[in-house]
């Protein structure tokens, strides 16, 4: 009745078509949403990235054959196209935190939809240096992964890992240069945190993977027995 009052006094409108939303704790209507295009097999096992073929098809991407990445398997939820990517960057750049509703709902779905994280024990977010942070003054990643573990009701830990090299930004470097830019970036409060467990790491976008693969490689090189990736999108198309 509180959220129904609120709605009434100052009506929450679509972040993509301004249309007036009766859900008061939601920012995209019901037709823009349906506009938000769910990724759909066949993907590679191991970084999820699109296949052609059968959605049966259980295949490893020639990237992963020639350079095997540390996660065990890694998923995307929804295609990197707006209105996704605009409401991705509003989400990032312009703090409008509350998304993280809605992109929690769609990640949940697909995880529903493929068993993805069935069993996991710990969520962990990809981690920011205190620089960026101070600039930017939210974690896109910390916020998601919040709302997936209280609804999932999954144990979440914000400070596991840590950003300890403030780096380059990713977007603009190639793929090699990505991998060494990251390079012995992260730690780990304490390893034993992770050591066998089942862990779920959560980003917004998949790009190259350079990111979650280093740290995969810390939290597998510290005993972690199985870590999964998903993110929220992913800009790969066939």
């Amino acid at each position: 009745m509180l959220g129904a009052l609120i709605n009434l006094l100052y009506p929450v409108l679509c972040r993509v078509c301004s249309e007036k939303i009766n859900e008061f704790d939601r920012n995209i209507c019901a037709d823009c949403a349906k506009k938000i295009k769910e990724r759909l097999p066949p993907f590679c096992i191991k970084c999820g990235r699109q296949l052609k073929g059968d959605p049966e098809l259980m295949a490893v991407c020639p990237d992963c054959k020639k350079h095997a990445p540390y996660f065990d398997r890694a998923w995307s939820a929804c295609h990197y196209d707006n209105p996704l990517k605009g409401l991705i960057h509003d989400f990032k750049y312009k703090k409008i935190s509350s998304l993280s509703t809605d992109f929690t709902a769609l990640i949940i779905d697909f995880m529903k939809k493929y068993n993805v994280g069935k069993d996991c024990q710990m969520i962990l977010s990809i981690p920011m240096h205190s620089r960026r942070l101070f600039k930017r003054e939210i974690n896109h990643s910390d916020i998601l992964a919040q709302g997936l573990g209280k609804k999932l009701g999954i144990s979440y830990s914000s400070n596991t890992l840590k950003k300890t090299k403030d780096t380059l930004f990713q977007s603009k470097l190639k793929r090699e240069a990505r991998i060494k830019n990251l390079h012995l970036s992260f730690s780990l409060k304490d390893s034993s945190i992770v050591r066998n467990k089942n862990i779920l790491l959560i980003d917004d976008l998949f790009t190259t993977g350079s990111t979650v693969n280093e740290c995969s490689r810390l939290l597998k090189n510290s005993g972690a027995r199985y870590v999964e990736v998903i993110t929220l999108a992913r800009g790969d198309s066939i």
